[in-house]
C-alpha cells in the first residue's frame, strides 16, 4: 500500500481525477509557520467559545467508550479552568466569519470547489485531545498549526458504519484498516467523504479544519421551489390544459405524468435556475459583520481610479460563476450581488476570484457595478 504522503500538491486535473471523493493524502509544510502565526490562537479561539452567537463543542474523551461526552457552548471561564490538561478538544465553527486572518487561508485552496465551502471550523486539544474514530459527510482539508496530531486514515471507504450506541457524539463502532502518520505544524491532510479517520494530539496543537458540504437534493429542491414562489413570472399553475378521457375519474395516465414532469424540469433547464443556484452557492453561512456604512459616490470613485487605488475580494464572501454560450457572458454571484460579465471581462473575472490585489482601473466600464460591490462589502479599497 502505497504513503498518504506527496511530494507535491497535485496538479489540478491529477486531484480531481485521482483524489477528489476518491483518496486521502498528506503534504508536508504546505503553509509557513510565519503564515500559521498570523491564524486564530487557542485563547481567542475560547474567548469565541464564550459567545452567544458562536456555534462550539467540547469533546470529552472518556476511560471507555461508554464514557465520552459531548458539551455545547457558549462556555464559561470556569468551564475551561475544569477541563484539566489531556483528553479534550474544543472545536468552534465559522471561524472564516469571525476572524479575517484565518479566511486568508482560503486563498490556498482555489484548486479546490471553493463554491462548496461550508466554513473553517477551528479545534484546540491539550495532549490525548480527540473526537474519536469517524466519518464525515463532506470533504476536509485539515491544515496544522501548532503541535503535532497523530492520524490514522482508513484504506477504503465505509459506505454502511456502525457506531458506538447510547453516547452523545458519533464513534465508530468497529476499528478500521489504515495507514497511522504524524502531521506536524504546516502540513495539510485532504479526507474524503465516508473515509474513516482518527487524530489524537501529541501535545497541545491546532487544527484548521477546511470544509466543503454539499447539499441534499431535498434541500435544493425545497430552496428552489422557495424561490420560485418569490417570482411569480416563474410560478404558473398547473390548469391540466392536456387532460383528456384517459386521466378522467381517479386515473391520471402516463401522459400526463410526463407533461407535468416536463413543466417542472422545464424550470430546471431555464436560465432562472442558473441564476438561482449561483445565488444559492454564494451566499455567505451567516450575516457579514458591517465595518462601515460609507457611501461610495461615482465621482469620488472615478479619484480613486484616477490615482491608482487596489482592489481585493475579501476571502470572507462566497462567489461562483458559470458561462452562458448564447450570450457569451458570465453569471456572476458574489455574496448577495448578482451581476454577468461578458466572456471579455475575463481578466477582471479572474481578478475576483484570484482574491488577489488588482488595480481598481479594471472596473472602469462597470463603475456601477464597483459602487454595488463596495457598498455591500463584498470587495475593499486598500
Amino acid at each position: 500500500m502505497p504513503s498518504l504522503i506527496l511530494d507535491n500538491l497535485p496538479s489540478t486535473q491529477e486531484f480531481y481525477s485521482k483524489y477528489w471523493n476518491k483518496k486521502a493524502f498528506v503534504l508536508r509544510s504546505f503553509i509557513k509557520n510565519e503564515t500559521l502565526a498570523n491564524f486564530i490562537d487557542e485563547d481567542h479561539l475560547a474567548r469565541l467559545a464564550m459567545e452567544d452567537d458562536v456555534k462550539s463543542r467540547i469533546v470529552l474523551k472518556g476511560k471507555d467508550v461508554k464514557s465520552w461526552d459531548c458539551l455545547h457552548g457558549p462556555f464559561t471561564e470556569e468551564t475551561f479552568t475544569e477541563l484539566g490538561d489531556k483528553d479534550w478538544s474544543l472545536l468552534v465553527q465559522n471561524i472564516d466569519q469571525y476572524h479575517p486572518e484565518t479566511a486568508e487561508l482560503l486563498k490556498y485552496f482555489n484548486f479546490t470547489p471553493r463554491w462548496l465551502l461550508d466554513d473553517i471550523m477551528v479545534s484546540y486539544s491539550p495532549k490525548g485531545g480527540t473526537v474519536g474514530a469517524h466519518i464525515d459527510s463532506y470533504h476536509v482539508f485539515l491544515v496544522q498549526g501548532k503541535g503535532e496530531r497523530e492520524w490514522k486514515i482508513g484504506h477504503d471507504l465505509i459506505l454502511e458504519e456502525e457506531y458506538v450506541e447510547d453516547i452523545p457524539i458519533k464513534l465508530l463502532k468497529n476499528d478500521f484498516d489504515g495507514e497511522t502518520i504524524t502531521i506536524k505544524s504546516g502540513d495539510i491532510l485532504y479526507i474524503p467523504p465516508r473515509t474513516a479517520h482518527h487524530g489524537v494530539s501529541q501535545e497541545p496543537s491546532l487544527t484548521y479544519s477546511i470544509g466543503y458540504l454539499g447539499p441534499s437534493f431535498s434541500e435544493l429542491i425545497c430552496e428552489f421551489g422557495q424561490y420560485i414562489e418569490q417570482h411569480d413570472s416563474l410560478n404558473d399553475r398547473y390548469y391540466g390544459s392536456e387532460i383528456n378521457e384517459s386521466s378522467s375519474g381517479f386515473m391520471i395516465s402516463s401522459k400526463e405524468t410526463d407533461h407535468i414532469r416536463s413543466s417542472l424540469t422545464s424550470l430546471i433547464h431555464s436560465a432562472s435556475f442558473t441564476s438561482w443556484l449561483c445565488e444559492y452557492f454564494a451566499l455567505p453561512n451567516l450575516e457579514i459583520p458591517d465595518e462601515s456604512e460609507a457611501a461610495y459616490m461615482p465621482s469620488y470613485l472615478k479619484k480613486l481610479v484616477t490615482d491608482g487605488a487596489k482592489l481585493q475580494k475579501s476571502c470572507l464572501q462566497k462567489m461562483m460563476f458559470t458561462p452562458n454560450a448564447k450570450s457569451k457572458s458570465y453569471h456572476v454571484q458574489i455574496g448577495s450581488v448578482s451581476f454577468n460579465l461578458g466572456f471579455n471581462d475575463l481578466p477582471l473575472l479572474h481578478h475576483l476570484a484570484s482574491e488577489e490585489v488588482f488595480p481598481m482601473s479594471d472596473f472602469t466600464n462597470h463603475m456601477d457595478l464597483l459602487q454595488e460591490l463596495l457598498s455591500e462589502k463584498t470587495i475593499h479599497i486598500l
